[in-house]
């Protein structure tokens, strides 16, 4: 798998202590057949929008029964159509267009999230299996994937592969949008920290025309600021290392910290940019909210600030 670059002599930041990689779940060292997988999920109809793995919060990939890949055709997967639309290769049980508005419109995000988030463009394959009727998908998730929690769409990252499997639905265009971005960001940065690989997939989820203010997130974020029980906490995001743990607080807060950097000042943009591109060429670089610490002060309360960008959003009142 492809990977990208690092801090610059100038903006090295020596004295940080730096953090291990975040473990990717394993399943199996000993077997051929058996390889590393990133599942990412969408909760279908959470009640403020997609909160993956929210109703399986003990749930843990390192608990998954030994899967043999690559899969293909003989155990279920689409294969009546195959459309090529960049990096994609799109397999589905039914026809699809080659100029369907969702293909092109998956074909144009991987540009939208290479040139937001400082990242190259890879040529590294993802393969998107579509499913017309609903059983078959679950029946092949529930005989590839035993244990796994039922969802609309999930990604997977193996040794070999980048992957999604997805059900065609009302919401397809949403879920789609969401764990593609997995894939194009995996295909460069497989060692994307938890937290900011799904604060940029639900970031990227949403329509171009949102300008990635997540409405839903929005809303359940600003609920918890009334209620008093919710305070921003990087370090505390920092800190997730299993999907298993992931709640609709942590997905919506991931996507507001990625909202605030990417969309508040240059300097921000760039830092997570500078930051990305370091953990491609080391999974124990210095983690991001240290280098925020050294570029905007020690004395800084991003819990303070991020409140207030989150309340900036709140749309006025009709």
């Amino acid at each position: 798998m492809p990977v990208l670059a690092g801090l610059t002599a100038a903006t090295s930041i020596p004295a940080l202590k730096r953090h291990p990689p975040m473990p990717t779940p394993t399943l199996s060292q000993s077997s051929p057949l058996v390889t590393t997988l990133l599942v990412c999920f969408i909760l279908c109809g959470a009640a403020a929008g997609c909160a993956h793995l929210a109703a399986a919060p003990g749930w843990n990939a390192a608990t998954l029964q030994q899967v043999p890949l690559p899969w293909s055709a003989a155990d279920g997967l689409p294969s009546r159509t195959e459309i090529v639309a960049g990096q994609l290769v799109i397999h589905t049980d039914f026809p699809l267009a080659e100029q369907h508005r969702i293909v092109r419109e998956l074909e144009s995000l991987r540009a939208d999230v290479s040139q937001q988030l400082g990242l190259p463009i890879s040529d590294e394959p993802v393969h998107l299996y579509l499913f017309e009727n609903k059983q078959r998908y679950d029946d092949f998730a529930a005989r590839q994937f035993p244990g796994f929690p039922s969802r609309r769409a999930f990604f997977v990252e193996t040794d070999t592969t980048l992957s999604v499997f997805a059900v065609w639905q009302d919401r397809i265009a949403e879920d789609l949008r969401h764990e593609t971005t997995h894939g194009y960001v995996h295909a460069v940065v497989p060692t994307i920290p938890l937290w900011l690989d799904e604060g940029v997939a639900e970031y990227f989820e949403l329509p171009r025309s949102e300008h990635g203010i997540h409405a839903a997130h929005v809303a359940h974020l600003s609920g918890r600021m009334l209620e008093g029980t919710w305070r921003p906490d990087l370090d505390r995001m920092e800190a997730l290392a299993s999907a298993g743990e992931l709640s609709q607080d942590h997905y919506a807060e991931a996507w507001c910290w990625t909202h605030w950097l990417l969309n508040t000042t240059p300097q921000r943009r760039r830092l997570l940019q500078d930051y990305l591109t370091d953990v491609r060429r080391d999974g124990q670089t210095a983690p991001l909210s240290a280098r925020l610490r050294h570029t905007e002060g020690l004395g800084a309360d991003f819990a303070t600030t991020l409140r207030a960008h989150l309340e900036s959003l709140i749309p006025p009142p009709k």
